[in-house]
């Protein structure tokens, strides 16, 4: 590997290059070898001589690009190289640098990029749309990832479970429960069944602004559409019962319907069930005892 090393350097040095094909096998092999700003190199120096490596090396090397944030750059700046039959079938390396702009939380260069698809192709379907609402949602701008769903509509194609559900997790993060309910409704008239994911964003969405009844109520609609809660779901429910509400009944209620379903309650959780119970067990106590020495 040093001696090819050494034979690349020698070549970048001197200027001089083999041919198109041989071109794209040492880019090839310098992407394997992790060295993808060596092969960019090598990709330019060729690209100033006229030398093009062959499409499918160009798309291996602006995922390699794509891999470190440093050359995604690199990678964004190739994509215009690609034209006629290797632009129409470059959904692979469109959709790398769409990740990693997202990745990067340069949203704004992702949407227009796949605005740049739309007008000239390759067609975006719904990964694309998807990394740039998951994009926009990660960056808060909730507003601006319904756009990118409206859109998406608007082209022929359906948003998915996945779709609705990264919006619906924007919103609870934020606390916007009656947004996040908007985009739920709007979900539910698209699709039959929603995923456990989508219920577990609005569930913890409400715990966090320790809305209890409203994370009960959409407990027992997963029941009710048919989408079954987790265990996990239920200790994590059971636990913002216990520790922020101080309620061990609907804490224990939960706990005897994990039962009745085959689910299993873990230790910790079964724990801080008994321990909330004691302790409102003591303070009745010491608010009897209270009332009998006052009279």
């Amino acid at each position: 590997m040093e001696w090819a090393c050494s034979v690349c350097e020698k070549m970048l040095k001197s200027g001089v290059l083999p041919e198109g094909d041989q071109v794209g096998n040492i880019i090839a092999w310098f992407c394997k070898e992790g060295k993808a700003e060596e092969a960019y190199s090598v990709y330019e120096l060729a690209k100033g001589k006229e030398k093009f490596p062959p499409p499918k090396t160009v798309a291996s090397l602006i995922s390699a690009l794509c891999k470190n944030d440093g050359t995604v750059a690199f990678a964004q700046e190739m994509l215009a190289d690609l034209t006629g039959e290797a632009r129409r079938h470059g959904i692979k390396p469109f959709s790398d640098v769409i990740h990693s702009l997202c990745r990067m939380r340069n949203v704004k260069d992702a949407k227009a990029l796949l605005l740049d698809m739309i007008a000239k192709g390759p067609a975006p379907g719904n990964a694309v749309f998807n990394l740039v609402v998951h994009g926009c949602s990660r960056t808060g701008d909730l507003d601006e990832a319904k756009e990118v769903l409206k859109l998406m509509e608007s082209r022929g194609l359906k948003p998915d479970v996945y779709t609705y559900t990264v919006i619906i997790s924007g919103y609870a993060k934020g606390g916007l429960m009656k947004e996040a309910q908007e985009v739920l409704a709007e979900a539910k008239k698209k699709h039959k069944t929603l995923s456990p994911v989508t219920y577990h964003s609005l569930i913890r969405g409400y715990c966090k602004i320790e809305e209890y009844d409203e994370a009960l109520k959409l407990l027992s609609e997963m029941d009710t559409c048919g989408v079954k809660p987790s265990a996990d779901e239920y200790n994590k429910l059971i636990q913002s019962f216990c520790l922020k509400a101080l309620d061990w009944e609907k804490a224990e209620m939960l706990s005897e319907e994990m039962k009745q379903k085959g689910l299993h309650l873990n230790a910790i959780t079964h724990g801080l069930i008994r321990a909330v119970k004691e302790m409102h067990s003591e303070a009745n106590v010491t608010e009897d005892a209270t009332l009998i020495a006052a009279a």
